[in-house]
């Protein structure tokens, strides 16, 4: 009795890429290529119906952020073997795959001599990445969990009032409109400013907004 076909989808946002999956497929017994997509609104059109046994996909895509088409699919169900492919090497970008459970990440530059091989031993159960790649992903996780204990311990010292107040200066409000908004005067807005940037050891407002969105305090999107 033949052995099951590993079914494979590539999403791919240069030719080149979806090409080399496609060679990696042919030489591999047992691979099939199904499909070969190439943007992020076409791999968010797919359905449970359409998922693959492997993906391949590319971070690198025209229309989009593969890491957030890779959360969207997670998100919907998608359970399957994956392998990430980006000319991207920064740890935020690799722990970001990693959390999503991308069972391999190679970066183009040197993985993709080594797809076939890659592919293979991902469907067979392994893990594929780098020691370097997986030391910048827990460098990042490092950082990560750093700047959440700075936020809490920061969020601590800083009084409800003086956190009303950073949120309208990171909406670019004068010392007057935030007085207005909050029912307070001026200098008394120019009190909690000073004491803000004291907690913060910062000393303007631009290094103000900029720390407290770097843990957590304010959200900038």
């Amino acid at each position: 009795m033949a052995a099951p076909r590993i079914r494979v989808l590539v999403i791919g946002g240069h030719p080149v890429i979806r090409g080399v999956v496609r060679l990696a497929c042919e030489s591999l017994e047992g691979f099939e290529l199904e499909r070969e997509l190439s943007s992020v609104g076409e791999g968010m059109a797919l359905t449970p119906d359409g998922f693959p046994d492997l993906l391949v996909l590319d971070l690198d895509l025209p229309d989009g952020d593969g890491l957030e088409l890779l959360t969207a699919l997670r998100e919907r169900g998608y359970t399957g073997r994956l392998l990430v492919l980006s000319d991207r090497h920064d740890g935020a970008t690799v722990l970001g795959a990693l959390r999503s459970d991308a069972d391999g990440y190679l970066t183009k530059s040197e993985g993709l001599r080594g797809l076939s091989e890659a592919m293979e031993r991902i469907a067979a159960g392994e893990r594929v990445i780098s020691p370097e790649l997986q030391q910048l992903a827990v460098a990042e996780l490092g950082r990560f969990a750093r700047r959440a204990r700075e936020g809490a311990q920061a969020q601590s010292v800083l009084t409800p009032r003086e956190l009303e107040v950073l949120a309208h200066l990171a909406d670019g409000l004068t010392m007057q409109q935030i007085g207005r908004r909050l029912g307070i005067s001026p200098r008394t807005v120019e009190t909690h400013v000073s004491k803000l940037y004291r907690k913060l050891d910062v000393r303007s407002r631009v290094q103000a907004v900029s720390k407290a969105a770097s843990l957590g305090l304010i959200d900038l999107g």
